[in-house]
């Protein structure tokens, strides 16, 4: 009778406290930083005349990954980084999330992926920045034929349903994060707030990701700021705070 007992008290524990219970692959400390610099090559992004130049949002996004880049290998140099393009390259939405996908993670970490654009709009008072998110409601293959190898342990004691699950979880609290991050660090600028959409890039990556749209280009005022290397520095700062909230 003590032996069972013992048994049924043993088993009460375990219940309560899940020693054994399954990692969520979201939350593991972030290791890998996969940033990707909006449109390239023969996809310029949004454009427009302004004082003088051709502006295009390609050179804009790419200048901004590149100076975000050089500030984590100077401040978190022991994060992996990532670059989608490094150069002025076209690459497809599905080299973007292969290249996110597949990139082999360090044991027991997490990644993130930051897709960073520039906004344009019909009217030009339309200003301030944004930050997406994927649907949480659209359900993404987090595992299948193309998983490396070296995740499989990460995601195989979970469902499909499961995993969705902890990465819609996980894109709130990261996007919740830049959305808070950028407006202490842009105070002058509007938020304009969290938004889910149905974006290619972001069901594709298939780990925690945002899309940050740093501004508008067809906004005068934010059009200027943009052109400048010092707001542009100023945004891959502000970009680079966010990230260090989510590591520590």
């Amino acid at each position: 009778m003590a032996a069972i007992i013992r048994k049924a008290l043993i088993l009460t524990v375990l219940a309560t406290f899940p020693l054994f219970a399954a990692t969520n692959p979201f939350t593991l400390p972030l290791k890998t930083i996969i940033i990707d610099a909006g449109h390239g090559g023969y996809d310029p992004g949004a454009t427009r005349f302004f004082d003088g130049e051709f502006v295009v949002e390609r050179e804009l996004t790419l200048d901004i990954a590149l100076r975000l880049e050089a500030l984590l290998a100077q401040k978190e140099p022991e994060l992996h980084v990532v670059l989608t393009r490094g150069d002025d390259t076209y690459l497809s939405l599905e080299e973007r999330g292969r290249i996110a996908y597949q990139t082999i993670l360090r044991p027991r970490s997490s990644a993130l992926f930051l897709s960073i654009h520039v906004n344009s709009a019909e009217h030009s008072t339309a200003k301030g920045f944004e930050v997406l998110t994927k649907l949480a409601h659209k359900e993404v293959p987090i595992v299948d034929s193309t998983t490396p190898k070296e995740h499989i342990a990460l995601f195989s004691k979970h469902s499909k349903k499961e995993l969705n699950g902890l990465l819609v979880q996980a894109n709130a609290h990261v996007a919740s994060t830049f959305s808070s991050v950028l407006s202490k660090g842009l105070p002058e600028q509007i938020n304009r707030g969290v938004k889910e959409k149905d974006l290619w890039v972001l069901n594709a990556a298939r780990m925690p990701a945002v899309l940050v749209e740093v501004g508008f280009l067809s906004n005068d005022e934010e059009a200027a700021l943009l052109l400048q290397d010092a707001y542009r520095q100023r945004l891959a700062q502000v970009l680079l705070s966010a990230i260090q909230a989510l590591i520590t």
